[in-house]
């Protein structure tokens, strides 16, 4: 599956699949497994590794030599873009959203760390900074630079395909586990990984519903991101075309974007101390909580198959000094 495409292998793949025994138990969930692709290796792992091994591909195809991309001041997505210019030899300009602290901490500190150059904008939203690339971007050449765009998240056409081939894998895991769920869930906020799975449970045809928890946008917005992504995608790869069903629930999402709770706080803490798996505070932790809820409502009932799809974000975690103290 877009095996015509350029791609850097840099992730650590396949990525675990397993049963989470306790927690099944726990929730009243028989068959309840989580897909790891928090250990997708390099920087702490994370999706946006599979992403970026055909973001970066393409880069190198088209003989630049700087990544640029956007994100907030905690971004799973630029620690990894970091990560992989560092390893790929690429330069690396993140700008982020917000006030610089004045202490580096979390994914900040290993962007730092990693070579990175970071840009500050106080008065600007994480999504709004998509709009400043093109201006970037005509700077860096001016310099004599061949710059790489990369929107937030990597929500682009080349960005959703890399979930397409990752349902490629985990089908395969699926086959020789003989666990065949009804649906997954996945924290959602720019929308490429679930358009990615979407799309590659299309082109598998299977019928597995996919359940995306939004952490950034209301529901009808994601929706409308997801299937933008699906068509662009289908648009520049010449993809038979399909309506895809687009599952988005906006009930988890708090007080807003990155903002910790109370019921997030004891999520991450039951998957820990249940499995010993980390969850992240901004996208996996409202996830976890989403799945929680939903096995102890009955929304998700006793004898229906689930696979919790953690896409990574622990550093994170070191940013929260409340974790642990509620």
């Amino acid at each position: 599956m877009f095996d015509n495409l350029p791609r850097e292998r840099i992730a650590f793949l396949p990525t675990p699949l397993h049963r989470l025994k306790n927690l099944s138990e726990s929730i009243g969930v028989d068959e309840l497994w989580i897909k790891r692709d928090d250990q997708t290796g390099i920087s702490f792992g994370g999706n946006k590794t599979r992403k970026l091994e055909f973001v970066v591909g393409d880069a190198i195809a088209n003989k630049c030599d700087t990544l640029v991309t956007v994100g907030g001041l905690q971004s799973n997505h630029c620690r990894q873009t970091a990560a992989v210019a560092a390893v790929t030899g690429m330069r690396c300009i993140l700008l982020l959203a917000g006030e610089e602290p004045e202490e580096y901490t979390g994914n900040l500190l290993l962007d730092k760390m990693l070579g990175a150059e970071i840009k500050f904008f106080p008065d600007d939203a994480p999504l709004m900074l998509n709009q400043r690339l093109d201006e970037v971007m005509d700077t860096l050449i001016d310099f004599g630079l061949t710059p790489y765009a990369i929107p937030a998240g990597a929500a682009m056409p080349i960005g959703v395909v890399p979930y397409a081939v990752a349902m490629e894998e985990l089908n395969t895991q699926l086959k020789e586990m003989q666990f065949f769920p009804e649906r997954i869930i996945v924290a959602v906020g720019t929308g490429g990984t679930q358009a990615g799975l979407l799309l590659g449970a299309h082109m598998l045809d299977l019928d597995i519903e996919i359940v995306g928890i939004t952490v950034l946008s209301p529901k009808e917005e994601v929706e409308e991101r997801v299937q933008d992504l699906i068509e662009r995608t289908i648009q520049k790869y010449e993809l038979d075309s399909f309506k895809p069903k687009i599952i988005i629930d906006d009930n988890f999402m708090g007080k807003g974007y990155a903002i910790l709770d109370d019921a997030v706080v004891s999520a991450i803490e039951m998957f820990a101390k249940m499995d010993g798996i980390f969850l992240d505070p901004v996208y996996t932790g409202k996830a976890g909580l989403a799945l929680i809820r939903m096995a102890l409502a009955g929304d998700i009932a006793s004898d229906s198959p689930t696979l919790f799809y953690h896409t990574g974000g622990e550093p994170a975690l070191f940013t929260y000094s409340e974790l642990g103290q509620k």
